[in-house]
């Protein structure tokens, strides 16, 4: 009877700690300074990656009524790709409910033919010498992900769009100017 109580809480507090994850979080990037753009330090095992935005993207707090998605999306939209992330590197989101909310992961001792053959999408959109594009539609959000090849990992952005009050081009627009046109160093 013990062992199966003692079965029964480790369970529960198992379930209980996997199933309360949240990825709407501030996370911590250092600003870094002297840049026309904010650019941002994320920060993961073992380095860093300057990423540039612009200055309508919030970093260091969480307004619910500017994030349109919950953790259950989240957790579904990361489970296109069958490896599990290191750690989360950041999360980010405009001050316009409807533009664009961002998260990004790292993948730790993994490269992007790792993210190949382990992503549910098998032909990306675009594949450049260090990164990759996909781009997809999950319960009526317009998804991109980008992935960058780190020296020792891979980290996965992943940008969302509320389609249902803006125009996938205009998403799209956004995105391909915050990655291609301001970061167009992380291609290189």
């Amino acid at each position: 009877m013990k062992k199966t109580i003692s079965h029964i809480f480790t369970l529960t507090l198992l379930f209980i700690t996997f199933s309360c994850i949240s990825y709407i979080k501030p996370i911590h990037t250092e600003p870094v300074p002297g840049s026309e753009n904010i650019t941002r330090k994320l920060v993961f095992q073992d380095g860093t990656l300057d990423v540039n935005f612009y200055g309508d993207y919030i970093f260091d707090k969480v307004d619910k009524n500017l994030i349109f998605f919950t953790n259950k999306e989240i957790s579904g939209m990361l489970s296109n790709l069958t490896i599990k992330p290191s750690s989360q590197v950041l999360f980010t989101y405009t001050k316009s409910s409807i533009y664009n909310n961002m998260l990004g992961f790292y993948y730790e001792g993994k490269n992007l033919t790792d993210i190949k053959n382990n992503f549910s999408i098998k032909t990306p959109e675009k594949e450049m010498q260090n990164g990759l594009l996909y781009t997809y539609e999950y319960k009526g959000y317009y998804i991109m992900e980008f992935y960058r090849q780190q020296e020792k990992g891979v980290v996965r952005f992943i940008s969302v769009n509320n389609s249902a009050k803006q125009a996938v081009e205009k998403f799209r627009l956004e995105n391909n100017n915050v990655f291609f046109d301001i970061n167009a160093q992380l291609w290189n």
